[in-house]
């Protein structure tokens, strides 16, 4: 297999993944589009308020720096009618940054083009994931996606070492989602003691120290906890069913699985599934134990398990087949990757093994990139230019927003100033 270019060919790589992102839902760049808080928390707050408390405000118990920028750059630097645009653009930005890195790594089994093409579809065609496409306040998985696949590569100095600290900084002001892998952040450094490893350990945990002290608050909805038996049975729904079974093929599975749970936990055979697969990934993970793989497929878990164990709500809801699909998203791209390269480093009956899920995960990928099912109330919404248009007319018009059923008050004077 030969590999692309350095330069030139790595760009035309980035276009096309930008592309494909851009396409799967179009209408958000054809009428534009503000999804939920994304218009009504976080764009009303740069709207009304002074700039500064607008960048530093906490909502759900933490800092999200890139809803808040996002929202203050929609507000000041374009009319009404564009705003919209400026903060998918900026989603659009952040969630091209895994790819980023993944076309310019230097690892060895990331150096062939077919190898690099499918790594990116793997990020690019996640099924059901059109919950956290193209809005900033859902850049905070795309962030913690990032941080993961940082922990993997290799460490890199000069104006690429610079960049991954950037993204570490930017992801753990952003979500909670990244935080969790600060321990293993801390563990490689201490392992290679290199200079990279530990400033990106020092930069993930001075982010999360920022967070705990001046901006998290534990706030009503949002529990720690969750039943080990349940825990099992959302992990084989969100990283099994869904990105192994087609749809709407996988709808059915999913609710023969989750019939006899409930929030206290169900029957204990779904974590056993679940444990015996992460046990074969880990096999061959270990195999190579300082490879990538190994540190992927930690990353997935340990954000699996602090998302699902801290997701906001009823945690019973993430069995159903589009609930909570954002916290799964980070996890299901990070255990593709670790299978692409267990397919390119073992050898034998492992190597194809490891092939042929990849090559089914791309099929089920791309299906569901093609033909969602399920999915309308993302894929749907207002046109946001006649909204627009309302507002500007009478200044009390309450602006309809997607999904359905969400909408946005503005004041006829920005408390923000222009």
């Amino acid at each position: 297999m030969s590999s692309p270019g350095p330069g030139l060919e790595r760009w035309i790589y980035l276009g096309l993944f930008a592309l494909l992102v851009a396409v799967r839902l179009p209408r958000i760049l054809l009428e534009g589009r503000f999804w939920a808080e994304e218009g009504c928390v976080f764009f009303a707050r740069a709207w009304h308020a002074p700039w500064m408390e607008a960048l530093f405000f906490s909502y759900a118990g933490y800092l999200n720096l890139t809803a808040n920028g996002a929202g203050l750059l929609a507000h000041y630097l374009v009319p009404l009618w564009a705003a919209p645009y400026v903060s998918t653009g900026i989603a659009l930005i952040i969630q091209c940054l895994p790819a980023m890195l993944i076309l310019t790594s230097r690892l060895e089994w990331l150096r062939h083009r077919a190898v690099l093409m499918v790594a990116l579809l793997i990020i690019a065609t996640p099924p059901h994931s059109e919950e956290v496409w193209l809005n900033s306040i859902c850049s905070q998985y795309h962030l913690a996606l990032s941080t993961g696949i940082i922990l993997a590569l290799e460490p890199r100095g000069g104006l690429m070492g610079l960049l991954r600290l950037g993204v570490l900084l930017l992801a753990t002001l952003s979500s909670p989602m990244s935080w969790v892998l600060a321990p293993l952040f801390v563990l490689r450094a201490a392992l290679e003691r290199s200079g990279p490893r530990i400033w990106q350990a020092l930069v993930l945990s001075a982010g999360v120290v920022i967070q705990v002290i001046w901006f998290y608050a534990p706030i009503p909805g949002r529990e720690v906890g969750i039943a080990p038996s349940l825990f099992g049975a959302i992990v084989m729904v969100k990283q099994a069913i869904i990105p192994l079974i087609p749809a709407p093929l996988d709808s059915q599975l999913i609710k023969w699985v989750s019939s006899g749970f409930s929030p206290a936990g169900g029957p204990l055979w779904p974590l056993a599934v679940v444990a015996l697969l992460f046990a074969l990934l880990a096999w061959g993970a270990l195999r190579h134990a300082k490879e990538s793989p190994l540190w992927l497929l930690l990353a997935g878990a340990i954000i699996a398990t602090g998302a699902y164990a801290g997701s906001l709500g009823d945690k019973i809801g993430l069995l159903h087949t589009l609930g909570g699909n954002r916290y799964a998203f980070a996890p299901q791209a990070l255990f593709g990757l670790c299978v692409l390269g267990l397919a390119m480093l073992l050898r034998g009956r492992g190597r194809l093994l490891a092939r042929v899920v990849v090559i089914w995960l791309l099929v089920v990928g791309l299906w569901g990139y093609w033909a969602p099912v399920g999915s309308g109330q993302v894929q749907d919404g207002p046109p946001w230019p006649p909204e627009a248009q309302k507002w500007q007319q009478d200044h009390n018009y309450r602006m309809k927003i997607w999904p359905f059923g969400w909408s946005m008050q503005l004041q006829g004077a920005s408390g923000g100033g222009r």
